[in-house]
């Protein structure tokens, strides 16, 4: 890649980064279409490479506040989700699109709006973060359904949730990709390329996980999910 290419990257990951560590959720929503932007080689597999570390970084700072019972039906979810979504894009590949998705989470969004108190029980995690992994097993994009969900818990219970769940989705993504020889020298040099822009927005992101909590972390989670799913639908 050359240097500018490089620079550009990194800064979009700072940026995506920012709105990740600050919000619990938005990596790929910000990321994903400003690095294919730069370079289509950069996604998904160095960018999921290279979120790997953030991921695990967001739930141990703050999985303490993750209240018992919430993680298993989730991972449950997303493991069986995304395994049933890869089997499903080799043998029905015109069954689920992103703008469907996109629809999916639009409907989800305004219910957040309708119901002002909604409460993340075990069935409900389990079959948000199923549609989660059959998306991303189909596109590649998990989307911020799982976001909607919790998204009135305590600031830090969000994020030691959200950064759990998604370092599983992504684990999930590269272990199948191994197999499909997705997964190879270019791909980690191209993952090591984005870790400083990493680095850089995990920097500049105290300040705004600070300012974001409370009603604050859920609207910046409802309008985050609403331009995704707006963005998914007009893909």
């Amino acid at each position: 890649m050359p240097i500018e290419e490089i620079l550009l990257a990194g800064l979009a990951m700072a940026l995506a980064t920012v709105v990740q560590l600050s919000a619990g959720l938005g990596l790929g929503l910000v990321g994903v279409p400003l690095l294919a932007a730069v370079d289509p080689r950069l996604v998904p597999v160095p960018f999921i490479l290279s979120a790997l570390p953030m991921m695990l970084g967001q739930w141990r700072v703050d999985s303490g506040a993750v209240p018992r019972g919430m993680l298993a039906p989730a991972i449950a979810g997303v493991v069986i989700g995304t395994g049933a979504g890869m089997a499903l894009a080799i043998l029905f590949p015109g069954l689920a699109t992103r703008r469907g998705y996109g629809i999916v989470v639009l409907v989800a969004v305004a219910l957040a709006v309708a119901v002002p108190r909604l409460r993340p029980t075990g069935p409900m995690l389990a079959g948000a973060a199923a549609v989660s992994g059959v998306m991303g097993g189909i596109s590649g994009v998990h989307g911020p359904l799982m976001g909607l969900v919790v998204s009135h818990l305590p600031a830090q219970a969000v994020r030691g949730f959200l950064g759990l769940f998604w370092l599983v989705a992504y684990g999930v993504l590269l272990m199948l990709a191994l197999p499909a020889g997705r997964l190879g020298p270019t791909e980690l040099w191209l993952a090591l390329a984005l870790l400083p822009g990493i680095a850089l927005g995990a920097a500049l992101s105290g300040p705004a996980r600070r300012w974001l909590h409370g009603p604050r972390l859920r609207w910046a989670i409802l309008g985050i999910a609403a331009l995704g799913g707006a963005g998914l639908v007009l893909s």
